[in-house]
């Protein structure tokens, strides 16, 4: 049976012509080197090296072949070893990492999906939209590794959170609404308009964010549609449906008919956190080092 200590004791040969030589490379006595290619070629039924007493070591043109080969099994053994280890630590094969909508628009996805790449190229990352209660569903049965997803006042058991980003809110709405004649807007304007809030019935940051502006802008809370994200929010917003308080980085889509005010009376700004299931994986650790501390408005990435 062929093993790679004596693939490495015939590359070692080879490369330096000289048996003392690459015994001393490789830490051997020189018997132990020479009894490693003799079994070697025992198993071949070949030899691999001219011996002379005073001309180098060279191959004969079937150990020519055969190091080709050898040279490939060894490259191969070694890779299989560093991608095994590096999936024992998480850091190769698949990763899950799940994501809300304004995840991709503000551009963290995009820096966060670099930055693993760059760190730990032998991960493949499958990304996949999810809305907040979904992700945290998944990240407490084990079904993902991390997630981008609004921050909540608690998380289930062995999840963990950090924000990462932060953005100032707008107003989307129809570019025939009454209000888009106004190059900004103060809380008080938006009274006796419609809502449209995403994922209203769970979502915990939203419906708070809308009371606060209707008490800002002194009115009740207004009324309010529910919808499933913020495209479809967008969507309904632009066909003169209602209005949306939205994370500014909405303004990154292209829908035609729907325009975007800022409120200058309105300071709240809304959260992006990545979560991750204990202990945290190396995908979570890369992307919280690649964002470092929560910034208002990061650039788009």
């Amino acid at each position: 049976m062929i093993d790679s200590r004596q693939l490495r004791c015939l590359i070692a040969v080879a490369e330096e012509a000289h048996f003392g030589r690459a015994a001393l490379r490789l830490g051997l006595a020189q018997s132990a080197l020479s009894g490693q290619i003799r079994r070697l070629e025992d198993n071949l039924g070949a030899c691999l090296f001219e011996r002379g007493r005073r001309a180098a070591v060279r191959l004969t043109p079937f150990g020519a072949i055969f190091l080709e080969e050898a040279c490939a099994t060894l490259d191969r053994m070694d890779r299989a070893e560093r991608i095994g280890r590096a999936a024992a630590r998480g850091e190769a094969g698949p990763a899950r990492l799940h994501y809300v909508f304004s995840a991709a628009l503000c551009g963290i996805l995009t820096e966060a999906l670099k930055g693993v790449a760059g760190r730990l190229p032998l991960l493949h990352v499958n990304c996949v939209p999810m809305e907040t209660p979904e992700q945290l569903a998944a990240l407490s049965d084990a079904r993902a590794d991390a997630g981008f997803l609004r921050p909540q006042d608690d998380y289930p058991p062995g999840v963990s959170a950090r924000i990462v980003h932060s953005e100032r809110m707008i107003i989307a709405m129809s570019a025939a609404h009454r209000l888009a004649r106004q190059e900004r807007l103060r809380c008080a304007d938006l009274a006796g308009e419609t809502f449209i809030i995403p994922q209203a019935a769970r979502s915990m940051g939203l419906p708070r964010f809308v009371q606060s502006l209707a008490q800002a802008g002194g009115f009740a809370r207004p009324p309010f549609i529910d919808c499933s994200d913020f495209l479809t929010a967008a969507c309904i917003a632009a066909s003169g449906g209602g209005v949306v308080l939205a994370p500014r980085s909405l303004t990154n889509m292209n829908i035609g008919g729907l325009c975007f005010r800022p409120l200058d009376d309105f300071e709240a700004g809304v959260d992006l956190a990545l979560a991750w299931r204990e202990p945290r994986p190396p995908i979570a650790a890369v992307i919280l080092d690649v964002l470092g501390q929560p910034s208002p408005d990061r650039p788009h990435g």
